[in-house]
């Protein structure tokens, strides 16, 4: 799946990580802050787990949107 990452718990709403690849730059922090759940290709750009997310992980998907210098990342839905 490009570009999103599926959450749910159960009893919680499905929150979706998303990357802009125009205005990503391939810097790579994101995966440093959750490494559990966003890869890098060879040249740096985000590759997103397709999968639901665990409280930890929905809370290091955060950090990385959180810590992306581009502001290539969000979160959509219910945070």
């Amino acid at each position: 799946m490009k570009g999103a990452l599926a959450g749910s718990e159960s009893g919680s709403a499905r929150v979706r990580l998303q990357v802009d690849p125009v205005a990503c730059d391939g810097v790579g922090l994101c995966a440093h802050l959750a490494p559990s759940v966003v890869d890098l290709d060879r040249w740096g750009y985000p590759i997103l787990a397709d999968r639901d997310l665990g409280r930890r992980e929905k809370a290091a998907a955060r950090r990385a949107v959180r810590g992306c210098p581009k502001r290539a990342l969000r979160l959509d839905g219910p945070q």
